[in-house]
């Protein structure tokens, strides 16, 4: 029975979203707007959205009075919503994105010169602006044939309509999920194509995070981007990590920032380094454009063990110390094929 009611809910969803997402093709630009800012107002009612948005926003920047930190809440949810809607506003429509969107011709033309010489782009880029054009700017403008990671939506009719209906309609961007992420990463590269990662997600040590600074504070993050980039240097892969943030400036467009790793892979001492150094790239845009960041994300919520408690009073309130499991990998009860992750 409970299956019977989930299907009906599922469908149900599925009728709803799919109105809305007809509605969003066909209104004018200022539709999208409006719509956006209502939507974003309507989230911040939500208890548990404002508690964490602003919780988060407090940790990272003491400073914010109260009001400062409930209105870069406010404008963060805006900035959402409004990333969602005209995301599916400009799909597939070229005159869309060409109208509010820019990729300077400096980094354009690096990316074009990769693609040209068949280098593979690893794309690190947060939830900052306007992450879903980052992942259609580059195919559109560079022609770079990519995968992007995203989660599941646990809707399968959803799930079909924002992922393979929606993002993919972008001629060179294919979408794989973030269960096996790094294995369909990898052969995804042996094909020639570029991947597009998230950096700001928390990822337990186990499946291969690490903790690295973020506004003054360890967090967990994935380890993707600088494994991937090792995995392409031993196999003989031409390959480039590119920051990215796709960011909406005083005039309405959505202008592509690109920054590239100080110096060679090899000198770097481990691959943490690496994403330390990401995340200090990210951190400085996200302090430039702080309304334009997801902060109802719990992006602190891992702590890591052994840390003072003066730091621990720090996190916000939802934050708690990673358990052994966090850490630990559950040994597999079936073969060992003596292969790793990336080898598979």
């Amino acid at each position: 029975m409970k299956k019977h009611f989930r299907q009906i809910r599922f469908l149900l969803e599925y009728v709803i979203v799919l109105i809305v997402y007809a509605f969003l093709k066909i209104v004018p630009h200022w539709i999208i707007v409006v719509s956006s800012r209502f939507a974003g107002i309507c989230m911040y009612m939500i208890p548990g959205i404002r508690h964490v948005s602003k919780a988060n926003i407090k940790a990272c920047f003491p400073e914010k009075t109260g009001w400062q930190v409930a209105k870069t809440a406010r404008a963060s949810l805006f900035n959402l919503m409004f990333n969602l809607f005209e995301f599916i506003w400009m799909t597939d429509n070229p005159k869309r994105i060409e109208k509010y969107t820019c990729i300077p011709p400096e980094v354009n033309d690096k990316l074009k010169d990769y693609v040209a010489r068949g280098i593979r782009i690893i794309f690190v880029n947060p939830h900052l602006g306007s992450w879903e054009v980052s992942g259609l700017a580059a195919p559109y403008y560079a022609g770079v044939k990519m995968v992007a990671i995203a989660k599941p939506v646990r809707n399968p009719y959803l799930n079909r309509l924002l992922n393979k209906s929606g993002r993919e309609k972008e001629q060179g961007l294919k979408i794989i999920f973030s269960k096996g992420a790094v294995r369909e990463s990898v052969k995804a590269l042996r094909q020639g194509m570029s991947v597009g990662t998230l950096i700001d997600q928390n990822t337990r040590v186990r499946d291969g995070g690490a903790f690295v600074n973020f506004f003054g504070l360890p967090v967990s993050s994935s380890k993707a981007p600088a494994t991937l980039f090792s995995y392409c240097l031993k196999n003989n892969i031409d390959a480039v990590i590119v920051y990215g943030s796709c960011l909406r400036l005083t005039n309405g467009i959505v202008t592509a920032h690109a920054e590239w790793l100080s110096k060679p892979f090899e000198d770097y001492a481990n691959e943490e380094e690496i994403i330390q150094e990401l995340m200090d790239i990210s951190e400085k845009y996200i302090r430039q454009f702080p309304e334009q960041y997801l902060w109802f994300y719990k992006r602190f919520q891992n702590i890591p063990r052994g840390i003072s408690p003066a730091i621990q009073k720090k996190y916000p309130y939802y934050a708690r110390v990673a358990d052994e499991k966090f850490y630990s990998k559950v040994k597999p009860h079936f073969r060992n094929s003596g292969k790793s992750d990336l080898e598979e």
